[in-house]
């Protein structure tokens, strides 16, 4: 091809130099030279370097029709010369829109400005752009339109940033259609406890699923609150006096009047759920509060239905730990109460457990010491261990038996009083 561009580049100056042909001549041989450079798929540095200096040469003084031939030609070459597709770019916005979308060989410069440009439709081009990177995409994305958005929703060869997902979930998180869309494809939520109540109905329902995954096993001591708190809630609901119900709550979980305010003010109403969950109300009593609701919750079953889920299925430590992400403030909810009781309770029950063992065993050595032919004793087990409770994964222990020889020694020598 070395050859073949010489012979091109004397045909260049002998076209400059005939008046009479003028630009047209020009921008044949330049059709010419992309035609022949496209020809190899695998071309050498100085092909790439000597098709670069021609063509850009003659680029300036290329009609419209043929800067969209080359560039249609180079877009599909994987080793098209960045230089060219550049200047193409920003020379004719018609070369612009399909290098944006389609040249393999883009570099990563040029894909920002792409995304970063005035121009929507460039931006479109390049959120429609096949493997668009992460860098890219969030580039697009702090752009906040929805257009853009919905192109980066239907590339499925797009990839994401994590921060750029996130965006993604709060700027599009009251169109269910669309965040079903991204939700779909991701393993897990795309936002972090930390953005509940920011986010979509659809991320708090993934981010509570993943919750409850992620303590399956665990042992979880169900709460259940008072019939008094109970009544008060129930009766400030139903009269609609959302402030007493708010200053309940409050004091319940050690959070503002203001802050609970807001929360009931949320028309997906899991905040609320989340914190009848914290005090153990009843999944009647949660309903009856459901149906006293803003109207997007109250006049909705299936929202109803859905908040009723949570109530009935999220452990109480569970909201806590979500809540507390989401508010950034310690919770003081009555299970962190009954977790401290029970943490004192097993070690009560470890002690007395140890004293039992200790009493058994004695018991057991003085049987033998009393009786008549010591070949005729209970072999004596012993055991040590820690006491398992369920979901520690501590194995049950094993119990080694002495031998008769073992056991006759023992016997002489308590008889002895050795």
């Amino acid at each position: 091809m070395t050859h073949s561009t010489s012979q091109i580049a004397d045909t260049i100056t002998a076209a400059s130099g005939a008046a009479s042909e003028g630009l047209t001549g020009k921008t044949t041989v330049l059709r010419a030279l992309t035609d022949l450079f496209c020809l190899r798929p695998e071309p050498s540095d100085e092909e790439v370097v000597r098709y670069s200096e021609l063509a850009l040469r003659i680029l300036p003084q290329a009609d419209s029709s043929t800067k969209i031939y080359v560039a249609s030609k180079l877009a599909r070459h994987g080793h098209a010369p960045p230089a060219i597709l550049s200047t193409l770019a920003r020379a004719d916005r018609v070369c612009a829109l399909l290098i944006y979308e389609h040249a393999l060989n883009l570099s990563a410069a040029d894909q920002i400005g792409g995304a970063r440009s005035r121009d929507l439709q460039c931006a479109l081009a390049m959120a429609r752009r096949k493997g668009v990177s992460g860098d890219i995409t969030e580039a697009l994305i702090m752009r906040r339109e929805p257009d853009i958005i919905a192109a980066l929703a239907a590339n499925e060869s797009a990839t994401f940033s994590r921060s750029g997902v996130e965006r993604i979930a709060l700027f599009a998180r009251h169109d269910e259609e669309l965040v079903a869309k991204f939700s779909a494809r991701a393993e897990e939520p795309l936002v972090s406890a930390k953005q509940f109540l920011r986010c979509s109905t659809l991320e708090r329902a993934r981010l509570l699923a993943a919750a409850r995954r992620e303590r399956l096993g665990s042992p979880s001591e169900k709460i259940r609150a008072g019939s008094e708190m109970s009544l008060a809630l129930r009766e400030s609901a139903q009269t609609r006096d959302w402030e007493a119900f708010a200053k309940i709550l409050a004091d319940q979980v050690g959070l503002d009047t203001h802050n609970v305010m807001q929360f009931l003010a949320d028309d997906g109403g899991e905040p609320l759920a989340l914190m009848l969950c914290m005090l153990g109300v009843s999944i009647e009593d949660a309903v009856r509060i459901f149906l006293c609701c803003n109207v997007p919750i109250a006049h909705s079953y299936a929202r109803v239905r859905a908040l009723s889920d949570i109530v009935r299925d999220t452990p109480a430590i569970i909201a806590v730990e979500i809540m507390e992400a989401a508010t950034g403030r310690a919770i003081t909810a009555p299970v962190l109460r009954v977790a401290g009781d029970l943490q004192a309770r097993g070690s009560r029950e470890d002690m007395l457990q140890d004293m039992q063992h200790v009493s058994q065993t004695t018991t057991q050595a003085s049987k033998c010491n009393h009786a008549a032919e010591p070949a005729t004793c209970e072999p004596v087990r012993s055991e040590s261990y820690e006491r398992a409770r369920p979901g520690d994964g501590v194995r049950p222990p094993r119990v080694k038996t002495k031998s008769p020889a073992a056991v006759k020694s023992t016997a002489v020598l308590l008889r002895r009083g050795a």
